[in-house]
């Protein structure tokens, strides 16, 4: 345990009682996209990970020292988890920022998903209107 507070009983585990150790074992190693779903809600979160199994298994205590109340609450409400791998962890953004746009899951933050910006574009533009002498800021 940190050094915070004294605990008089482990955190709870809801994930590793719903769907045992074998299960986090089992994940593979790659990048790719996860998606907690409830018993009747569908796709409560969609997550990107660098490393599936890792990443699946940071969720497995419910800590109330690591986690936020609304990722415990996510924690206990899981009934199960799918996941999708991708090539890279570039693909597994896009594919994450796709999937939060279809599904707006309810434990996903609002707002997360912004326009892409491409590499000529200045920060804080639109993409949708070019950079013209008509729209330039006036000089100081």
């Amino acid at each position: 345990m940190a050094a915070g507070q004294l605990w008089l009983f482990d955190p709870p585990r809801p994930l590793v009682e719903r769907f045992g150790e074998d299960f986090f074992r089992t994940l593979p190693e790659v990048p790719g996209v996860y998606l907690m779903c409830g018993a009747t809600e569908g796709v409560l979160y969609v997550g990107k990970a660098r490393n599936l199994r890792k990443r699946l298994a940071s969720y497995r205590v419910a800590n109330p020292e690591r986690f936020p109340r609304r990722i415990i609450r996510l924690l206990h409400q899981v009934r199960r988890i799918e996941w999708d791998q991708c090539r890279t962890e570039e693909a597994a953004g896009h594919r994450e920022e796709l999937l939060i746009c279809i599904l707006t899951p309810k434990f996903n933050a609002a707002g997360k998903v912004w326009p892409r910006r491409t590499g000529n574009q200045q920060p804080g533009r639109s993409s949708s209107r070019p950079l013209r002498p008509s729209n330039r800021p006036a000089p100081l």
